[in-house]
C-alpha cells in the first residue's frame, strides 16, 4: 500500500467518524468534505450515513481535486489574476460613492 492510499483510508475513516458535525454544503457537495473550501474541481471520497433520529440519510461527500492544499493554491492564484492591475504610480483608484436616486 502506497503513502498516498493510507493517507486516503485515513480521511475517509475520519470523515464516516459517528457523530460528525456537518456543514449543510458539505453535504450537498458544495463544499469540500475535509477542509470545507468551496469546490470548484472534485473527485468523489465516499458515502456516509448521518441519522436524524427516526430518519437515516445517505449522502455522497466530495474533495477538492487534486488535492485541498493544491486546489486552494490554485484557486488564490486564479483571483489573483482577476484583481484588477493598479494604475500607474502606487496610489489606488479612489471612486465617489453612488448617489442613491428616488424617493
Amino acid at each position: 500500500m502506497t503513502e498516498d492510499e493510507r493517507t486516503e483510508r485515513e480521511r475517509i475513516a475520519e470523515l464516516r467518524t459517528p457523530g460528525r458535525k456537518w456543514v449543510f454544503g458539505q453535504l450537498q457537495g458544495w463544499n469540500c468534505a475535509l477542509c470545507a473550501a468551496r469546490l470548484y474541481a472534485d473527485r468523489p471520497i465516499c458515502t456516509v450515513e448521518v441519522d436524524y433520529g427516526s430518519v437515516t440519510e445517505t449522502y455522497q461527500l466530495y474533495v477538492c481535486a487534486p488535492s485541498c492544499e493544491g486546489a486552494r493554491a490554485a484557486c488564490e492564484a486564479a483571483r489573483a489574476a482577476q484583481r484588477p492591475a493598479p494604475p500607474d504610480g502606487d496610489r489606488p483608484v479612489i471612486r465617489a460613492p453612488r448617489r442613491r436616486t428616488g424617493a
